[in-house]
């Protein structure tokens, strides 16, 4: 897969205008936030709702997403500071998981092609990374919180199993997680699902697929495809859920966080997150992105102008997001020593270059830390428009 699929499902549409995307927001979000840190919060929202579209038409998964979000307020109202400190020590964890997650979308191979066998082969593998790669360590984090609230206590699973993390889950709220703890269909444990596909323990038959599982008492259980499918379904939908449960309840605090780890310069960025949030925050007004290229020191975007624009127009307004882009290059130290300067280009219908903005990270970040006005941060700016527009 193309690096730039990643961001397949940020689907471009001249209909709706930011005003537009942030009623949505205030709609859907609102309650979540004080108005300061639904304010403070917008950009990152706008690419987070997509996240929420995906479940919250489904009663059961919102009602678990709500139930989930409330287990981080009433922990924090009973002992703000408690919780604060135990949200910073699992920030890295719970952060890396976003990485494991697109790090297994940039590196996918395209199944389009593959055969039914191999495909369901494939997604076997989708649900072992899913479970283990990144939705034990945010699960972890719940536990802990579930136990606080029962209990006051924070339990230490940081060495539980899979395993131990779902049969030890607090009895008194195995109702309410139900859905994190065993699948809807088969009430087969998630770990167990986890076995099945790490283990490879299932046999794909031209009308079936048979699993197998269970340590000391083996069972055995045979489903179709749709019933597969679902099962699917089921583990990326129960990531979404205590994801962004997750995710809505570190934004609101991530001042408090950001001082229990020692302050902005000792977290660690990953340039990708912030890409993904750049790119969608362009498309939400009018922008359609295209694709992304390094250029020997240059990270370039390139995007459609915008609708009723020209283009002179469009790259002025394009040329905006490239002092956040070179703040989440530089912000990354992986990436940062591999790029001198960002750029932005208009391109056409063609993917001809119809106009470019370009701009030295060190001067954008100047310009990001006040230390540039407005006008010297421009005169600074490369612009091209090509001749033929």
């Amino acid at each position: 897969m193309k690096p730039e699929q990643i961001y397949k499902d940020l689907h471009f549409s001249s209909e709706f205008s930011v005003e537009d995307w942030n009623n949505l927001l205030k709609i859907k979000f609102g309650k979540y936030f004080s108005d300061e840190a639904f304010e403070k919060n917008k950009e990152s929202l706008r690419t987070e709702i997509i996240n929420y579209l995906r479940f919250c038409t489904k009663p059961d998964y919102l009602k678990l997403f709500e139930w989930t979000f409330d287990i981080y307020k009433d922990c924090l109202n009973t002992d703000n500071q408690k919780i604060i400190k135990v949200l910073a020590d699992s920030f890295y964890d719970t952060s890396n998981t976003d990485t494991k997650w697109m790090t297994n979308v940039l590196t996918q191979p395209d199944h389009k092609n593959f055969s039914e066998r191999d495909k369901i082969s494939y997604y076997f593998k989708i649900i072992d990374e899913t479970l283990e790669g990144v939705f034990k360590p945010r699960f972890k984090l719940l536990d802990k919180l579930a136990n606080f609230k029962l209990h006051h206590s924070i339990p230490d699973n940081s060495k539980s199993d899979f395993g131990k993390l779902i049969k030890d889950f607090p009895l008194q709220l195995k109702s309410d997680a139900n859905l994190f703890l065993e699948d809807p269909i088969f009430s087969i444990s998630t770990n167990q699902w986890r076995n099945i596909a790490a283990h490879k323990s299932f046999i794909i038959n031209k009308n079936d697929i048979v699993v197998e599982y269970g340590r000391n008492n083996t069972q055995t259980l045979a489903m179709s495809y749709d019933n597969f499918y679902e099962i699917l379904e089921w583990t990326q939908d129960i990531y979404r859920v205590i994801r962004l449960g997750q995710v809505l309840t570190y934004l609101s605090h991530i001042e408090e966080i950001v001082l229990e780890l020692g302050g902005n310069e000792n977290i660690n960025i990953r340039f990708e997150s912030s890409l993904l949030h750049i790119i969608h925050n362009m498309q939400t007004v009018g922008f359609e992105y295209v694709s992304n290229e390094e250029q020997s020191d240059t990270f370039t975007l390139n995007v459609k102008g915008k609708i009723n624009h020209d283009v002179k127009s469009s790259l002025i307004h394009a040329s905006q997001c490239l002092d956040q882009l070179s703040c989440a290059i530089y912000d990354d130290k992986f990436v940062r020593d591999n790029f001198k300067k960002t750029k932005i280009c208009i391109v056409d219908n063609d993917l001809n270059t119809l106009a470019s903005a370009t701009i030295y990270i060190q001067e954008a970040l100047k310009k990001a830390n006040g230390e540039l006005t407005l006008d010297e941060y421009l005169n600074k700016m490369e612009f091209e428009i090509k001749n033929y527009v």
